[in-house]
């Protein structure tokens, strides 16, 4: 007796036709990940101020020749470790070899000295980074008492009014530019907080109205001449005046 096996036609041209399909594809994305054709030539970067092209090219681990199809997979469920100082990337491809990356600079607004390192702050109240030396010319916080951090977090601190208030004081202080001119934000008192600067010891009170405090300030420090003294601004419906410091006594000789 013959066994005699009877497949259907249709059935098996439907079988051979589907394993074909999956040979025809992964042939495609072999070919694809092998070609030059889809190696990175050329990319435009943007948003970029402090940290060089060649800074983000490198932590996203991206240089010429890279398979863009080999890194989109590996990148697809992760993606590298990139420097603090950014706040966000995003990669776009432009098929075949080029590359669009878009990128947001963290804005460090001071420093908070911490168990011998500077902790930058950013103006999401977030840690950018530590170093041991402040890298850029803007304000030391001093008032805060830090109980830990970590990269990208905010800090944790016994008084979180402070911590908002540095925060305020420090995105404003970026949007009227003086960063830089103000060296030190004292949060010790929060109904009396101070601001040095080279000339004026800035008294801005509480945080209310710090943003129109700041504005005025800002004001005050670009006059082509003030004296070296107190500003008051704790009361934006009161007085603003400088107050000069008291000079030394003369003695008789």
């Amino acid at each position: 007796m013959k066994l005699k096996l009877k497949i259907p036609q249709i059935q098996l041209n439907e079988h051979l036709k589907a394993w074909g399909l999956l040979l025809g594809i992964a042939l495609l994305i072999l070919i694809i990940l092998n070609s030059p054709v889809f190696n990175l030539r050329t990319y435009e970067i943007q948003g970029t101020e402090r940290i060089s092209d060649e800074d983000v090219l490198h932590q996203l681990e991206l240089k010429e020749g890279t398979n863009l199809f080999r890194y989109a997979l590996a990148h697809l469920n992760s993606s590298p470790t990139v420097d603090s100082r950014l706040s966000s990337v995003d990669v776009y491809f432009k098929w075949p070899s080029h590359v669009k990356i878009v990128v947001e600079e963290s804005s460090t607004i001071g420093y908070v000295y911490f168990q011998g390192m500077y902790l930058c702050i950013d103006r999401k109240g977030q840690v950018a980074n530590t170093t041991r030396e402040p890298d850029e010319d803007l304000p030391t916080i001093v008032g805060l008492k830090v109980g830990s951090f970590n990269i990208g977090e905010r800090l944790t601190v016994e008084e979180t009014g402070k911590y908002d208030a540095v925060v305020s004081i420090g995105t404003a202080l970026r949007k009227y530019d003086l960063q830089n001119d103000v060296y030190e934000v004292n949060v010790r008192v929060l109904d009396d907080i101070l601001l040095f600067s080279d000339k004026l010891e800035i008294h801005i009170g509480s945080i209310k109205d710090v943003e129109r405090k700041i504005c005025v300030a800002a004001e005050v420090m670009r006059m082509d001449s003030i004296p070296k003294g107190i500003l008051h601004i704790e009361n934006m419906d009161s007085q603003i005046y400088v107050e000069p410091f008291e000079l030394p006594a003369e003695t008789d000789e």
